[in-house]
Formats: C-alpha cells, sequence, structure tokens
C-alpha cells in the first residue's frame, strides 16, 4: 500500500475529551495507534502482499465459483473508490487495503479460470496415447510420467484430459521428457479429501492441470521422437542430469543429490525421506533461500576470486558487478534446472534483487525484497498461498530478516565481529560465529515455520535444532559447493570427483539425520488444527515482523489466542470412507477406533490428524463384534452403530441401532421403515463423499461430508447419479 500521504494519517481529532473515562482511554488508544501507523509509513508497502493474500484466501474460502466478471467488477470499483479518495489520507488508505485485497480475489479467479481443462468423471481403462512431459523413478524402481494425452479410447477429443498421472509398476526402458508413447491403462478421477477439510489433492492437481491418475497395464510403446522446442529440451536435461547424478553417486545419497540439483524427489528412499523428516532437515530437501544463496553466493565468489588473480583486470574492471551478472545468469539457470517450486522462485526473486542491487549500486532492501518476491509468486501462482511450501518458506525468511533487524541481533552480530587477531584467533572465531549462526538462523526458523509444518503434516520435530546443527555445516561447506562445481564441470565430463565428494556429504548428513532420528521422541504427531487458528496465528507473526515500534508487540496476543484455539476444533465422533468399507469411531477415551485392522490411506491419514501415533492394526476396534451379517458396535454410554452387510441385517440393525452405515444403496421404502435416527448407505457415499459425524449434546447427530466443505468448484466434480438409485428411490 505506497501511498504518499506522509504523517497525515494520524490527523485525527486531539482536543481533550470530557467524557466518560473508559471513552477517554479509547480515544487515546486510537490516537496512539494512529500515531504509530502514520510514523511507519515507509512500512505500510510491506503489507500490500499479506492484503492480496488476504484476498486470494477469500476466494477459496467461499462455497460456490464466483463468475469472473464479479471479480472483474469489484476490481474496478475498488480501484475507482481509491482514484477518488487518493488526496484524503483518511479514505485513501483503508481504499488502497480493499484495492490490494480485491486484486488478489482478481488474480485468484483468473489462475482458476486460466488452468480449467477436463477431469475425469468415473473410472477409465483403455489404450492412450500421448505426449510424455515428465518423466521419474520412484524409490522402488517404478516409473512415474505425467502424459499429455491426444487419443484416449472413448473419449472425444473436447473431453480428454490435459495431463494425467501414470505409474509403470512393470520394468521399463527409461522414458525421457517430450516422446510420444502408446500403452494401455486404468485411470481414476483425482482422489477426493478422506474426510471433511481434509487434504484436497485434487484442488492441488487442478492447478496443475491433471485430470486423472493411475497406472499401465502395459509397458509403453513409442511412436514419435521429442521435438525440437526449448520446453521440451530444458525438461529433457533435467532428466538427464537427474540420471546422471543419481548414477554416479548411487546408494541412497544419489537421489537426495539429484533432489538437490533438478528438484525431483521421488526417488528418495522412504527411511531417507522420514530420517530427513524427524531430524527436522526435510527444508534440506526443498530448494529454497539455503540453496540458492549457497549455490549463487558460490558462483559470485569463484568469479570474482578468478578476476581478481589477474591484478591487470581487478585494477581496471569492475570484478564485483562481473561476478554479480555470473552469479545472476547462473541462479537463474538453478532455478529453470531445479524444476521452478515456490521455495525456489521466492529464492530466485530475492538473490536476483541481490546481485541487482550489485550491478546499479543500490542498496538491497531485504524485507522489501521478501515483499516483492510474495507479491510476484502470488501474481503469478496465487494456489500457492495454500501450500506448505509458501507459508513455510514465506514464514522463514520474513522471521529470521525481522529477527536481524532488532537492536539486539545488531549488537549480537557486533560483538561476534570483535576479538583478538591473528590466524588462530581468526579461525576459532570463524568457527564459533559459523556454529553460533546456524544455532540462532535454525532457532528463529524453527519457531516461525513450526506451526505451520504442524497444521499441514500434523507432526512436529523435536530435535531439530541437534540436527541442523550437525548437518548444515556439510551442507555448506560440502554438498552445495561441489553441485556447483559438478554442474559446472558435467558438461566437460570432467564431473566424477565433485560428485562424488557431493555424494560423501550426503551420506555424513544423512547418518547425522539417522542419529538425530533415533531419539526418542524425535518425531511428535499433533491433532490438526482449525484454519482460524492458522489465521491468528499468521497475523500476529506479520504484526510482529513487519512493524518497527513498540505496537508492534500488539501481536503477541493473536499468536497466544491462536495457541490457545490449537485443539479447540470439534474432532469428529465417526468417520466413514467413501465405499462405506471403512470406518473409525471415537471412543470413551477419546482415541480413535477403527473398523478393519488394514492398512489404507485413508486410516493413515485418520489417525494421523488425529495427533495418533498408532498404526491401523493397533488401532481395531475392541467394542465391534462381526458375523456374516455385519458388525455390531457398542460401548457405554455411547450411540450403538450398526454395519450391516445384507438387507435382512439391516431390518434388524434399524431396530436397535442410533446409527446405521451400509455400504449398499438402501431402497426408499427401506429407508422409511427404518426406526434408527442416523441412516447412511451408498447413495449417500456416492452423492457426498467421505462423512463425518458429531455428537450433540442434546443427543442428535449432526452430518458432514467432504463434498459439501468443498463447495461448487471447478475442481469437485458432480458426481453422476449410481445405476439403481432412481429406480430403487
Amino acid at each position: 500500500m505506497a501511498i504518499a500521504t506522509g504523517g497525515a494519517a494520524a490527523g485525527a481529532d486531539a482536543r481533550a475529551a470530557g467524557g466518560p473515562p473508559d471513552v477517554d482511554a479509547a480515544r487515546a488508544a486510537w490516537h496512539g495507534l494512529s500515531r504509530s501507523f502514520a510514523a511507519e509509513s515507509d512500512r505500510w508497502f510491506l503489507w500490500t502482499p499479506v492484503l492480496m493474500g488476504l484476498g486470494i484466501a477469500l476466494y477459496f474460502a467461499l462455497p460456490a465459483e464466483p463468475p469472473l466478471w464479479l471479480a472483474f467488477a469489484a476490481l474496478v470499483l475498488a480501484s475507482a473508490v481509491f482514484i477518488a479518495t487518493f488526496r484524503r489520507a483518511a479514505l485513501a488508505i483503508p481504499a488502497a487495503a480493499v484495492l490490494c485485497i480485491a486484486l488478489g480475489f482478481t488474480f485468484a479467479c483468473l489462475r482458476s479460470w486460466s488452468v480449467a481443462a477436463p477431469v475425469l468423471e468415473r473410472a477409465w481403462s483403455g489404450a492412450l496415447e500421448g505426449r510424455v512431459v515428465e518423466s521419474q523413478r520412484t524409490d522402488r524402481g517404478a516409473l512415474s510420467l505425467l502424459v499429455a494425452p491426444v487419443f484416449m479410447e472413448r473419449l472425444a477429443p473436447a473431453s480428454l484430459p490435459a495431463r494425467i498421472r501414470i505409474q509403470l509398476r512393470m520394468k521399463s526402458d527409461a522414458i525421457e521428457p517430450g516422446e510420444t508413447i502408446r500403452l494401455r491403462a486404468r485411470l481414476l478421477p483425482p482422489p477426493e479429501p478422506v474426510q471433511p477439510g481434509g487434504f484436497d489433492y485434487a484442488r492441488q492437481v487442478w492447478f496443475e492441470r491433471i485430470g486423472g491418475v493411475g497406472f499401465a497395464f502395459t509397458k509403453p510403446e513409442r511412436i514419435a521422437p521429442a521435438p525440437n522446442d526449448a520446453a521440451t529440451a530444458l525438461a529433457r536435461l533435467r532428466h538427464r542430469i537427474t540420471m546422471r547424478v543419481q548414477t554416479a553417486i548411487g546408494g541412497a545419497a544419489g537421489p537426495v543429490a539429484a533432489a538437490l540439483i533438478t528438484g525431483e524427489q521421488r526417488a528418495i528412499p522412504k527411511w531417507a525421506a522420514e530420517d530427513l523428516r524427524n531430524a527436522g532437515l526435510a527444508h534440506v530437501l526443498s530448494i529454497s533461500g539455503l540453496h540458492m544463496a549457497l549455490f549463487g553466493g558460490s558462483l559470485f565468489w569463484l568469479v570474482r576470486a578468478c578476476f581478481a588473480a589477474v591484478p591487470a583486470i581487478a585494477l581496471r574492471f569492475p570484478i564485483k558487478k562481473w561476478g554479480a551478472a555470473a552469479a545472476l545468469l547462473g541462479s537463474t539457470a538453478y532455478l529453470m534446472i531445479s524444476g521452478a517450486e515456490v521455495a525456489t522462485q521466492r529464492s530466485w526473486i530475492m538473490i536476483s534483487l541481490m546481485f541487482l542491487a550489485i550491478l546499479f549500486d543500490r542498496p538491497a532492501l531485504s524485507m522489501r525484497n521478501v515483499a516483492l518476491a510474495a507479491l510476484i509468486v502470488l501474481v503469478w501462482r496465487p494456489e500457492s498461498l495454500l501450500g506448505a511450501s509458501f507459508q513455510m518458506s514465506f514464514s522463514a525468511v520474513v522471521a529470521l530478516i525481522a529477527f536481524y533487524e532488532t537492536p539486539f541481533a545488531q549488537r549480537l552480530l557486533a560483538a561476534m565481529r570483535e576479538g583478538p587477531e591473528g590466524v588462530v584467533a581468526t579461525f576459532f572465531r570463524f568457527a564459533a560465529n559459523h556454529v553460533a549462526g546456524i544455532l540462532l538462523t535454525t532457532t528463529v526458523a524453527g519457531f516461525a515455520t513450526g506451526a505451520y509444518a504442524a497444521f499441514h503434516f500434523d507432526r512436529i520435530a523435536l530435535y531439530g535444532m541437534a540436527g541442523n546443527m550437525g548437518a548444515l555445516p556439510i551442507v555448506s561447506a560440502i554438498v552445495m559447493p561441489m553441485a556447483l562445481v559438478a554442474l559446472i564441470l558435467m558438461p566437460l565430463g570432467l564431473d566424477g570427483p565433485a560428485l562424488w565428494l557431493m555424494g560423501q556429504g550426503i551420506d555424513a548428513m544423512l547418518w547425522v539425520a539417522h542419529q538425530v532420528a533415533g531419539w526418542e521422541g524425535a518425531d511428535r504427531l499433533v491433532a490438526a488444527a482449525p484454519m482460524a487458528s492458522l489465521g491468528l496465528l499468521t497475523f500476529g507473526g506479520l504484526w510482529l515482523a513487519l512493524w518497527c515500534g513498540r505496537w508492534r508487540y500488539l501481536g503477541v496476543a493473536p499468536v497466544l489466542l491462536s495457541l490457545a484455539m490449537w485443539t479447540s476444533g470439534a474432532r469428529p465422533d465417526v468417520l466413514i470412507d467413501r465405499e462405506g468399507a471403512l470406518a473409525a469411531i471415537r471412543m470413551a477415551d477419546g482415541r480413535l477406533a477403527l473398523t478393519s485392522a488394514r492398512a489404507s490411506y485413508a486410516a493413515g491419514q485418520w489417525l494421523r490428524r488425529d495427533g495418533d501415533p498408532r498404526k491401523p492394526a493397533e488401532a481395531k476396534a475392541d467394542f465391534l463384534r462381526c458375523d456374516a451379517l455385519g458388525c455390531l458396535w457398542r460401548e457405554e454410554g455411547r450411540p450403538v452403530i450398526a454395519l450391516p452387510a445384507t438387507h435382512d441385517a439391516l431390518t434388524e440393525d434399524c431396530e436397535t441401532a442410533q446409527i446405521v452405515i451400509a455400504r449398499f444403496g438402501v431402497p426408499w421404502r427401506l429407508r422409511k421403515q427404518c426406526r434408527a435416527p442416523t441412516l447412511i448407505d451408498r447413495f449417500d457415499l456416492w452423492r457426498g463423499g467421505a462423512i463425518a459425524l458429531y455428537y450433540g449434546n442434546d443427543g442428535a447427530v449432526r452430518i458432514e461430508t467432504a463434498r459439501e466443505s468443498r463447495g461448487a468448484r471447478p475442481w469437485v466434480q458432480r458426481q453422476p447419479k449410481p445405476a439403481g438409485e432412481a429406480r430403487d428411490q
């Protein structure tokens, strides 16, 4: 919100009040806030991406998709109001805020409209042809293909998804991006949330234009080579670098090294990913500020050092600017090779601004760089606001910059630079400062990102500081510098020694992660938090970080309120998966009990979101009694729940149970005769998706479906009526 209003925003009526004391106190508080706000006019711009993010969040929170014309109308109206009030500070500031919100809302609407593509409505099997967009090996050696189909059996061209994700379970030769292939496959629509309010994979892949996921029946047959265009060339280059790094290093270190260079993580062994996550080192796999700073900074130092070694050049030419230009080009190449994820985009924008500042002899304003990076990312990919990558990446860098801007941090840094001279003393001071810097950075970033990790992944790495203290020096001194050297030497075929050293560093990092992850309680699950809690935490944290005056500490209140609300959300008493084959029932002790001991994605997600570390086999219901006719749940003080297997069992259960869950469709005649207050059958699950039941204090049962919680949005497919429903009802 950059408005040239100076301190006029504080121009409120300052006359002495003669009213009641509480009114006088409120007026004084308001005047104090107004003065503080006006005094920090240089920080107003930092709130621009925050307000745009609020508009994007408003778009995703709507229960139905807004028409595009409505978004443009709101933007035009907000712009007109802002222009009309531009010279009146008291009105221009709120008008600018509304304009930023309208911009975010409009960009989100435009993005959703621009990526719209057909999505499969039901399961499909048959022959297909398509161009390979992306090809990756998984940790089990299977091939994962992202394909742009050009032909699918029994589907009209207008109904073809823009992209589909296919797993090849059989052994197959490597497939490179750009090749056109033919195979037989079975595809399903993108999966829905396993419970109301759960992770919506279908929404995520909507913005990736993926309209189906599945697996292949046959090996792919190549029917056309890759075209000679820039996008295909870049994809093939990334693929070949990935294969080269994985093959040259080998073991678990090979896929990790490839992830640090090209961003492709599917081949990382499950145990390695879990160790890194439990040790608080999962951020190392996501190419972000650490990697971009080490890569670009190392290249900047290398180029400048090479020119400085030649006095005739160093004394005549601006070698610092030459180093900055080379580092800017190298960082851009790294961005393209790495896949340009959200965290990488933010890091590239920030480091590019730093190098541009060197080129134009300008100071780099760090917090403004963050705001600019956030604005660019939100305009380009508004949906990234909802992702863990965006939230954790920006929260970490904002917290770090805000901390190092404080007088305490400035005094601490000045003290760290002081000390006795001499080679030995300088070396020990450098080592101590490096350790202290990692400790401070890890602590601040850990606190900033911990709540977001807990919200998205329902877990906290308690010993993340120890893991980072042990691993980050290895990453900084060996892994990333060797990655830079390997990329420089790879076209010459001389990258072998650099990749070997990089692999040794990664092996050491994985050893540290394995040791820390093995400590008792390293990975602590936490129950899912309500969205309001995350919103309050974000607002309070931004208030603390973006302002400089004492009034910033008002942000502590919403942070504390958010933490108090973290576990206050209502937890479902019964969960039913979309097929009706599995249910989870909350027992009197507050834990969930599963109706089946079989491991499944839904069961794992239910337990994880409940903060329950048990495996599905350990959470099997003790109060469940089953026979050939179905199952019955009886627990003292809780409603009786029946899961009939036949219509005859349904008739009997309707007389004794309060809740009946049937996997089959219940005809209207039987439904009217059923005396159970709550009856859920196949038709309800078909229409609503996964279902959650909540017990009321009055004995009533509230039903919430996944499809109702998702709303009428483009990524929520309307389900066709199941065969037999109209006839039975």
